[in-house]
């Protein structure tokens, strides 16, 4: 039994090197023609939020959005999801990872276990991909009703 706890602690540590950071994460991708950024801070947020409905609940617990988008990922691009999506983020949970018809999406949270921090959505299909990484204080019930708003 002694052996096996072992070798399960040297497996989760070894595992833990393998991640990227978050910065290397917004980083890999470099501004290139076919990546997009956006930032959406709290005002321009709030300004969404005036519109009502169900969105606004929801955003009220974001304080930052950045958005990237890549369309028809090349080369190290492609590499880099392929490595993000396999090894996960540091310090990151994963809250939903699927792989169907050629598309993928991993989310990826941070917090404290009562409050997400931080949420990491990558998505990728066939022709583009998107980065979007949210930070607030948002209850984890809301995340699942965050991630459905976009379907």
């Amino acid at each position: 039994m002694k052996k096996f706890l072992v070798l399960a602690l040297v497996a989760m540590i070894c595992a833990t090197g393998f991640g990227k950071t978050l910065d290397e994460v917004l980083n890999a991708f470099p501004q290139a023609d076919n990546v997009q950024r956006m930032t959406l801070d709290k005002g321009m947020l709030a300004m969404a939020m005036s519109a009502g409905g169900e969105q606004a609940k929801l955003m009220k617990d974001i304080d930052e959005m950045n958005v990237m988008a890549i369309e028809k990922p090349v080369g190290e691009q492609l590499a880099a999801l392929k490595e993000i999506m396999d090894d996960g983020v540091e310090g990151f949970d994963v809250m939903v990872d699927a792989d169907e018809d050629g598309e993928h999406a991993l989310i990826l949270t941070q917090g404290d276990g009562k409050i997400i921090s931080t949420m990491l959505i990558l998505a990728v299909e066939k022709d583009e991909a998107a980065i979007v990484l949210i930070k607030g204080k948002i209850d984890p019930s809301n995340a699942g009703k965050m991630i459905n708003l976009g379907k």
